[in-house]
């Protein structure tokens, strides 16, 4: 399995905000040259990554990773791009009784073997992310502490959001929305607009949605491995 990098941290986003986790991101990508609010883009090539074996993997996770039930987040790159070997590496995750969790870009449908994963977050792309069309809606039939995520930069992008729940209007699974930060980085971190939050907080009200944002940008700005 090609793997770009392993780091402990805090879940920054979604459901299970504030975990602490053990991260591993797959090296390689099926949406290139990639969306527009790809911020691992050094993970996107999957030569960059370093082949390792499923056992092997498991041993890098277990030594970031010793406690009961401990949580590991899968991410990428893109993990299902390597559906065979991401397989794998759950089903063994599953006989150390870890919990896990993996995001995906959305673009590829649930694998048959989709529940033995604790839970998914996957991305329904908007306009703004220049992959727009490429997110499959059949992730909208799995379950309840599973997460759809929309990354959302301007008006247009709630619209898009609004129009496709309207087509699947469903508490489960959970529905994230995540605005996007400007970039510009200070001595705090990446700044986001005050008003642009504004406007997504009243969309997530009107809407009974969950409010996402990174919180890991704001203690961390843009560092690789946080």
């Amino acid at each position: 399995m090609r793997i770009a990098e392993f780091f402990p941290g805090i879940q920054g986003e979604g459901l299970y905000q504030n975990e602490c986790m053990t991260f591993v991101r797959a090296a390689g990508c099926n949406l290139l040259p990639g969306c527009s609010w790809c911020d691992t883009t050094y993970a996107q090539d999957p030569n960059k990554g370093k082949e390792l074996s499923v056992q092997e993997v498991v041993k890098e996770i277990s030594k970031l990773s010793p406690h009961y039930k401990s949580w590991v987040c899968i991410t990428g790159g893109e993990p299902l791009w390597q559906e065979q070997e991401l397989y794998e590496l759950v089903k063994e995750l599953k006989k150390g009784s870890y919990r896990i969790t993996i995001e995906t870009n959305g673009s590829i449908k649930p694998p048959r073997w989709y529940t033995l994963v604790d839970s998914w977050s996957a991305d329904i792309k908007t306009p703004s992310s220049r992959v727009c069309g490429v997110s499959s809606e059949t992730w909208f039939n799995t379950r309840i502490f599973d997460q759809i995520k929309f990354v959302v930069m301007d008006s247009k992008d709630l619209e898009f959001t609004k129009e496709v729940l309207s087509r699947h209007r469903t508490d489960s699974p959970v529905v994230l929305i995540s605005p996007v930060w400007n970039g510009i980085e200070s001595k705090k971190g990446l700044l986001i607009s005050q008003d642009w939050l504004r406007e997504v907080w009243q969309f997530v009200i009107e809407h009974r949605l969950r409010l996402s944002i990174q919180q890991h940008k704001v203690v961390w700005g843009s560092k690789k491995g946080v």
